[in-house]
């Protein structure tokens, strides 16, 4: 009897040591971000997070005044009658797309997060004759913004501004004033703001954006974590144009259990200049090989080297809101980060 009473004990000790391990490993393992795709269906969450990412569209003006064969340079730009030598003027846009995310309510107050370089144009534009292959002193032009319009498919027209940006790190906040504001017509992200330093090489992440004007998600394998010591990474997603601004999300632990991480910045692009018809006729069908006559315009192309993602990862959304707090305060945006 007191054989069996010690085998009981000892099976007992077994089991609670087991249990005990099995514990600490689960424990250890909701504490991380996933290297795998995720076993439970998260389709509900990503619809939910889904409808709180917005597409928004930049179009900026500028007055733009040419100097052909002048003498004008960085030295006399402050001669009042500077654009009165101009050879010639004429106004041009500049167009960019990208994808935002609500991330704050503020009574009328909307605050949206989004990259720096989506709506983000500098206010004056030189550009200067080329010597011999290097850039000379004398300008050859002069680009002012008149005006800049960001529109959002947010309700009563979506029109927006800029509260705060950082061109350095890509990170800017766009909001403005609506009425009658509700949860179905402004959709709030209401999930945690993670850490993108615990990410680790082949960590699983979610990407969601507007690539090309549609909205979509995709999915991507984290390389080379915190590669600058501030928690940027890259992403093999495949990423297009109007995916900036966009959304990176991280599973701690188990599905559903999404974290924010970082937003989408850049993909690598080649450069090319290709000559094209002038002002081609709707009707003409160009024929390859044939020779063609009419003017012809030097035209800039940029290719996108799709699979290679940069991404600003969510240590410096938090330091940038932080840094330009007072800024979003003094203009009636009071953002709290679900931690």
């Amino acid at each position: 009897m007191k054989i069996i009473l010690t085998v009981l004990i000892f099976i007992s000790f077994l089991f609670l040591s087991c249990s005990s391990t099995e514990t600490d490993s689960e424990s250890k393992i909701i504490d991380e971000y996933t290297t795998i795709f995720p076993n439970n269906d998260v389709a509900i969450e990503l619809e939910e997070i889904s409808n709180a990412i917005k597409l928004i569209n930049n179009l900026t003006f500028y007055k733009v005044y040419l100097f052909y064969d002048s003498t004008v340079t960085n030295n006399n730009l402050d001669d009042f009658d500077l654009l009165q030598k101009a050879s010639a003027t004429n106004t041009v846009s500049k167009t960019s797309s990208g994808t935002a995310t609500i991330i704050n309510i503020s009574g009328d107050k909307v605050a949206l997060l989004t990259a720096a370089h989506v709506v983000s144009y500098p206010d004056t534009v030189i550009n200067y004759y080329d010597s011999k292959g290097k850039q000379s002193e004398y300008i050859e032009s002069i680009l002012y913004k008149e005006r800049q319009k960001i529109y959002s498919d947010l309700p009563i027209g979506g029109l927006l501004k800029i509260i705060a940006k950082d061109d350095k790190n890509d990170i800017a906040i766009i909001g403005n004033s609506f009425k009658d504001i509700d949860p179905i017509r402004f959709p709030l992200f209401n999930f945690n703001f993670g850490n993108a330093k615990e990410l680790k090489w082949g960590s699983f992440v979610y990407l969601l954006g507007y690539p090309m004007h549609y909205k979509m998600v995709t999915s991507g394998i984290v390389s080379n974590p915190n590669y600058n010591g501030t928690g940027n990474f890259l992403v093999d997603a495949p990423i297009n144009r109007g995916s900036s601004g966009g959304l990176v999300l991280a599973i701690r632990g188990a599905a559903p259990n999404f974290e924010f991480v970082g937003i989408i910045s850049s993909v690598p692009a080649d450069k090319r200049f290709v000559l094209t018809p002038t002002n081609p006729s709707r009707d003409i069908n160009f024929i390859s090989g044939t020779k063609y006559n009419g003017d012809m315009t030097i035209e800039r192309i940029s290719g996108i080297k799709y699979g290679i993602g940069k991404i600003v990862s969510v240590e410096k959304v938090r330091k940038f809101l932080e840094e330009n707090k007072t800024t979003l305060k003094n203009q009636g945006y009071f953002i709290k980060l679900n931690k």
